[in-house]
């Protein structure tokens, strides 16, 4: 439930203190699957509107993903981190500051306390994500997912491929992904046609 729960633990005071200090920053409108990068580890990319992908550059594997307001590029203000890089998924709005200004105008304006509580926000996303992930069978991660999505699809209409949304956001086989939703199928626990979550019932704890 990575995604619901980042939306929901999303610090709106904070994020919208920060958009409005940086506002005398001109944006850019990003396509759908451009690139937001941190190779050059120069700027801070506040996103205003839109949905992007944070993924691995090792493996191209999405850690999580977030629609609408967030802040990309925290982490290279201290450290060169480059392993992560963000794909837009739809028509986004972004603000990129060079991370010198960012930090000037975040002490001038008084803003720690607000870029503190944005950070701790990505700290519970990184701590879900291994509750969700690390030492965990197969079938509870799928389960997990199949849970998320079908939320997704309630309650903001996503057209979903649940074989695709898993595999992107975890490293389990495609075969062990088949696998699972099949037995699901033939428990009837679950209807899926050619790819997308029909129907969802209790799923059981155990596989």
């Amino acid at each position: 439930m990575l995604n619901i729960y980042g939306q929901n633990m999303r610090p709106h005071k904070a994020l919208d203190a920060i958009i409005n200090a940086t506002s005398a920053y001109e944006v850019k409108t990003l396509k759908k699957w451009q690139k937001i990068s941190t190779k050059e580890c120069e700027y801070i990319h506040i996103i205003l509107e839109g949905n992007v992908e944070f993924r691995r550059e090792s493996d191209e594997l999405c850690v999580f993903s977030l629609r609408g307001h967030c802040i990309f590029g925290i982490a290279s203000i201290y450290h060169k981190a480059t392993h992560m890089y963000g794909l837009v998924r739809d028509k986004t709005v972004v603000r990129s500051i060079r991370k010198e200004e960012f930090l000037e105008l975040i002490t001038q304006q008084h803003l720690w306390p607000e870029l503190s509580e944005v950070m701790a926000w990505y700290i519970c996303l990184m701590s879900k994500r291994d509750d969700l992930l690390v030492a965990r069978s197969a079938y509870s991660v799928v389960r997990e997912f199949l849970l998320e999505i079908n939320e997704l699809i309630v309650n903001q209409q996503r057209d979903i491929n649940v074989y695709d949304y898993i595999q992107e956001y975890t490293n389990l086989a495609r075969s062990t992904i088949i696998k699972i939703l099949s037995d699901l199928k033939k428990g009837r626990y679950i209807v899926v046609e050619k790819g997308r979550l029909l129907n969802i019932t209790t799923l059981p704890e155990r596989y």
